[in-house]
């Protein structure tokens, strides 16, 4: 079954892939070009997908690349940034802010990526009550666009947008970040 499904979509399969890589590499070198740290592209793994409602483990390579705010990668969900936050600088301002400007974002445990904080019909003072509840050090704050694939260049130029937006409320109100920079993973050779 999937010899036929790869023989007869071989040519669309080849051309998300290369659109998966593209639209990260576009996206690394703006951030470059704007003066942010930014580490080599590499590759993604143990990631999950979404496939009906459930979250399934993608135990094949996707493009992402670390800098000093998060990361930046692509899987078959979409074109997603991931700052990974230290939960005890949060304030309710912060997340009124945040849920304001991306009410789309996901957000989630750092070690239980599982837990969802947000999004929800909870206001920002429960949710900042939840995530003191849950003992989680790190919350990660996701945005993912969904369905990127048939105009690349214009969503990676939204999620810039927003990493941009975002970058500069983590900066504005001290939320301290994880800087995958400190992964050898991410971090440029010699």
């Amino acid at each position: 079954m999937l010899e036929i499904l790869v023989n007869r979509h071989k040519k669309k399969i080849h051309k998300l892939l290369n659109a998966m890589w593209k639209g990260v590499v576009f996206i690394q070198k703006e951030l470059l070009s704007r003066g942010y740290t930014v580490g080599p592209l590499t590759f993604g793994m143990e990631n999950y997908i979404s496939i009906d409602g459930r979250l399934r483990p993608a135990h094949y390579y996707t493009p992402e690349f670390g800098f000093s705010y998060g990361v930046v990668g692509c899987t078959l969900d979409g074109l997603n940034y991931i700052a990974s936050t230290k939960s005890k600088t949060f304030s309710e301002t912060f997340l009124k802010e945040i849920i304001e400007d991306f009410p789309s974002m996901k957000m989630y445990g750092g070690k239980d990526f599982k837990r969802d904080f947000y999004p929800s019909f909870r206001i920002p003072k429960e949710i900042l009550e939840e995530i003191k509840v849950s003992k989680e050090e790190d919350v990660q704050l996701n945005i993912t666009l969904e369905k990127p694939w048939d105009q690349l260049e214009e969503s990676s130029i939204e999620l810039l947008a927003a990493i941009e937006k975002i970058t500069k409320k983590l900066r504005v109100h001290r939320i301290e970040i994880v800087d995958p920079l400190q992964y050898p993973k991410y971090r440029k050779k010699g």
